[in-house]
């Protein structure tokens, strides 16, 4: 009930920093939907050879779910990072909106590309290959830009302003970091271990 409390109070305090990194995100999908469009045909062609050999590989069991695991793992892992290091910085809170926006823009581009080359077939992959995972990514993502704009903005202020000493602050804005790192590994299993087997039960 406590920690219940704790989240909503948290949400309510930042409202505004989640309502702005919402948006920005969700301008980043709108974007990336409209970039498909403007792909050239070799481009196109390359991304479906890319996507059909998922497809064949996840239906046969022939992905290699650690290799999977190792690469989402790592790369989520220094999104995390950068943001953790922007948030460091007093030009982070920009910078963080533009990777929250890179992000959505990756999103956005990456089910467009299925919706409109694999029709029905896209619509399918894109809930049983790639929403899976990003249930946990992106929400968590989002919470952390918020943690790591509200740390930007703590030091643009000036430590003084605030009741928690520096070190403190720091020193739990990274405990943090590591957190959100081990939260990512529900996200990474689900992407190289549970998204390839919804694909195998398709055949």
């Amino acid at each position: 009930m406590y920690l219940k409390q704790r989240i909503k109070q948290h949400i309510r305090d930042n409202r505004w920093q989640y309502l702005l990194i919402l948006l920005i995100f969700l301008s980043g999908i709108v974007v990336g939907s409209y970039k498909v469009s403007s792909l050239d045909g070799g481009v196109r062609s390359h991304l479906l050879q890319m996507i059909d050999k998922y497809l064949k590989g996840g239906m046969e069991g022939n992905l290699d779910g650690a290799s999977i695991f190792c690469s989402a793992f790592l790369h989520q892992s220094k999104t995390i990072l950068v943001i953790w290091f922007l948030g460091l910085t007093v030009i982070g809170f920009p910078l963080i909106l533009a990777v929250i926006f890179l992000r959505g823009i990756s999103l956005g581009f990456t089910l467009s590309f299925l919706f409109q080359e694999k029709a029905g077939a896209g619509i399918i992959l894109s809930f049983i290959a790639v929403l899976p995972q990003n249930i946990v990514y992106i929400p968590f993502l989002l919470i952390w830009a918020v943690v790591a704009v509200n740390a930007s903005l703590y030091i643009l202020k000036g430590r003084n302003n605030s009741y928690l000493p520096l070190g403190t602050a720091l020193i739990a804005y990274s405990i943090l970091m590591l957190l959100f790192i081990l939260v990512f590994l529900l996200g990474a299993f689900i992407e190289a271990y549970l998204s390839p087997w919804l694909l195998q039960l398709l055949v």
